[in-house]
């Protein structure tokens, strides 16, 4: 009971979180559509208003315009009502000067201004003359100044002057009216999430298409140019042999429960007997079973002249093997934790060499007394190493038996007319065969990453070469390269490891 009662709970509970879920997404979008749709209303009810601000704008311009010609029209009007002005005032003065002046002789010739026949009386009356005749033409003047102001104020220019100028301080307050409305649209538009986002987006939008086409382009057209222009040049250069003198006997593969000498050579596990005087160097991982009585230590590095190279194919803390009490001794070689994993054992007789990259060996069997012959050859001045970055060869030197591991198997074939691998397969191939590269068949292939650019060809009189039949990156990834990812193997692959 206790547990249908757990069920139902978790049941309702499941389901109330969906509910939950659910409704967070409805008013999530609910928000966003009200978001979208004031957005929208505010951005149209600001062009409206931008539209009606530039007919306003364009109104109090031509409006502008017909004041100046009315202006100009009045002008002359307005110059003689200036002149009428200015005559009233000369004659105002004229009438004050002269009131001032009998003012003063009359109060300073008291007991003369009353004698009829004194020179003052008679220049008293003088100035009441010309002050009388002074005033008239004032009156005069300043009827002539009315009349011209009245026509001026009349004039049909003056009236629809007015008229504009009434007309334009209302269009000049609808534009400020307007200018503040705008400015809220703009203030509400800007506080918008989604304006914000748009905005953004709008500004980076056209960089990011740019860029965009960018990335889709560059690839396309850098592929064009290396398979129709580079390829075809890279594929007519000469071979690159790493040993051209090399005329000594080519490796063969040791039967071991294959007596095939090419072809699949590989099983996923093989005998090896060990005679007193040799020993067996096998990585950890690949020595599956041995007796308890034989000899074992640890070589550090597979060749001590080499560390870092030994260090980077994972050739290090080897475990030596060699039989005790003069008996031969038998051990057994398989992978212990690649399921895919085959190996196959090559001998090198004296004088014998091979170039092999020392990623896919897991050991060596060799006499106690001798060391591993192992040469380094740079190849720097040719254009194959350029373009697929191998500019360092390892070249083993007989007599030793190389103990090889490949995905799936490893094929061995002999050197004869050229024959095409893919170039990621590739093992090892005789020192003395003729190395170059040959463009992939076709196009769509390399594009689509189906295949490399470059394929390995492999020519000669005698020699052979040898890849892993199903070639698998992850299979040879350690913590290094689990670190470095792809940088770590080009490094790797610069220096022929």
């Amino acid at each position: 009971m206790g547990k249908l009662l757990v069920g139902i709970l978790r049941f309702l509970i499941e389901k109330f979180s969906w509910l939950v879920v659910i409704m967070l997404i409805l008013l999530a979008g609910s928000w966003l559509h009200n978001e979208w749709q004031l957005v929208e209303r505010a951005e149209q009810e600001k062009q409206q208003l931008q539209s009606t601000q530039q007919i306003l704008q364009k109104r109090y311009h031509e409006l502008q315009v017909t004041q100046t010609q009315l202006v100009k029209m009045t002008e002359t009007l307005r110059q003689q009502l200036v002149e009428k002005a200015k005559q009233l005032s000369q004659l105002q003065l004229q009438l004050q000067q002269l009131q001032q002046q009998r003012q003063q002789l009359w109060e300073e010739h008291w007991w003369a201004r009353k004698n009829p026949t004194s020179e003052i009386f008679i220049d008293l009356k003088s100035y009441d003359a010309k002050i009388l005749a002074l005033t008239t033409e004032v009156n005069l003047a300043q009827q002539a100044h009315i009349l011209w102001q009245t026509k001026l104020n009349q004039s049909p220019e003056i009236i629809k002057s007015r008229q504009l100028v009434q007309e334009m301080q209302q269009s000049k307050t609808a534009m400020q009216q307007l200018n503040q409305s705008i400015s809220q649209q703009d203030t509400l538009l800007n506080s918008s999430f989604i304006q914000r986002v748009r905005v953004s987006l709008s500004g980076v939008l056209p960089t990011a298409l740019m860029i965009l086409l960018g990335l889709i382009l560059t690839p396309i057209i850098f592929k064009v140019l290396m398979y129709f222009v580079l390829a075809p040049v890279v594929t007519r250069l000469p071979a690159v042999v790493i040993l051209p003198d090399d005329d000594s006997m080519r490796p063969v593969e040791t039967p071991i429960f294959n007596t095939q000498t090419q072809g699949h050579v590989s099983t996923h596990a093989v005998t090896v007997i060990l005679p007193p005087e040799q020993e067996l160097l096998i990585h950890p991982d690949y020595l599956q079973s041995y007796s308890r009585q034989s000899e074992k230590t640890t070589r550090w590095f597979l060749n001590a002249h080499i560390p870092f190279s030994c260090l980077a194919a994972g050739l290090v803390t080897l475990v030596c093997v060699r039989s005790r009490d003069d008996k031969i001794e038998t051990v057994q070689i398989a992978s212990t934790r690649q399921v895919h994993s085959e190996v196959m054992i090559l001998d090198l007789p004296v004088g014998a060499t091979l170039v092999c990259k020392p990623h896919c060996l897991v050991g060596v069997i060799k006499h106690q007394q001798d060391d591993i012959r192992i040469t380094r050859h740079w190849r720097l001045n040719y254009l194959h190493s350029w373009l697929t970055f191998q500019f360092r060869y390892f070249v083993f030197h007989g007599a030793c038996q190389l103990i090889v591991k490949g995905n799936c198997g490893v094929i061995l074939e002999p050197v004869g007319e050229a024959r095409l691998i893919q170039q990621s397969a590739t093992l090892g191939f005789s020192a003395g065969a003729a190395y170059a590269n040959y463009r992939c068949e076709t196009f769509v292939s390399y594009y689509m990453d189906k295949d490399t650019l470059f394929n390995d060809q492999f020519s000669g009189q005698s020699g052979i070469y040898f890849y892993e039949q199903t070639p698998d990156k992850r299979q040879n990834q350690h913590v290094i390269t689990r670190t470095f990812g792809g940088v770590w193997d080009a490094i790797l692959k610069v220096f022929g490891i």
